[in-house]
């Protein structure tokens, strides 16, 4: 059996949870780093008491200290797996390096640079709809596509788009075919 093995903050949720933040480090990070030629983009839950710091992503959870901008968070998963952080956190931004060590080859561990901001605050507490209109048609699903709308949980997004073909509800011919998309909307 083969086991590819991501570090474990690197692999996460798609999509991005705002949550209120207060004015120390506790919140959602928003994690950007480049895994073999691929941007993730997962989030970090931080929790800070004190100096004392726990963290959770996808389901895993961290442990460390925040000694003044220096943030150190470990977590162990039940295969023995070990993963570190290492960073810095300074005006609502972080970063720094994290260290994977496999449990099967403690002589290879995989460390990747990253940076992360705090996720921002809802904007409004109650779902809205937001009436969009598209002016790119994206041909694949990838990460290099920039986010075109930001939402919150619950909001509704009146669009249109174009058909396979490239052509929109007018006629026009905005995009090649191939099935073009509206968005993404994070």
């Amino acid at each position: 059996m083969v086991r590819i093995k991501l570090p474990l903050i690197m692999l996460g949720l798609s999509f991005l949870v705002a949550a209120a933040q207060t004015s120390s480090n506790t919140g959602r990070w928003i994690v950007s780093t480049n895994y073999l030629g691929t941007p993730l983009t997962p989030l970090l839950k931080l929790e800070q008491t004190g100096e004392k710091v726990t963290a959770t992503s996808r389901g895993y959870k961290y442990a460390g200290t925040l000694h003044g901008t220096a943030l150190h968070l470990m977590a162990t998963d039940e295969h023995g797996n070990t993963d570190e952080i290492t960073a810095t956190l300074a005006d609502g931004k972080m970063e720094g390096t994290d260290t994977e060590t496999d449990a099967d080859d403690k002589a290879h561990p995989m460390t990747l640079k990253f940076t992360a901001i705090l996720a921002p605050v809802l904007e409004h507490p109650q779902p809205k709809t937001h009436e969009f209109t598209p002016t790119v048609f994206y041909r694949q699903v990838s990460a290099f596509n920039k986010p075109v709308l930001t939402i919150n949980p619950g909001d509704t997004i009146h669009t249109t788009t174009v058909d396979a073909g490239g052509t929109d509800m007018n006629g026009v011919k905005r995009s090649l075919g191939g099935n073009p998309q509206t968005g993404p909307f994070t």
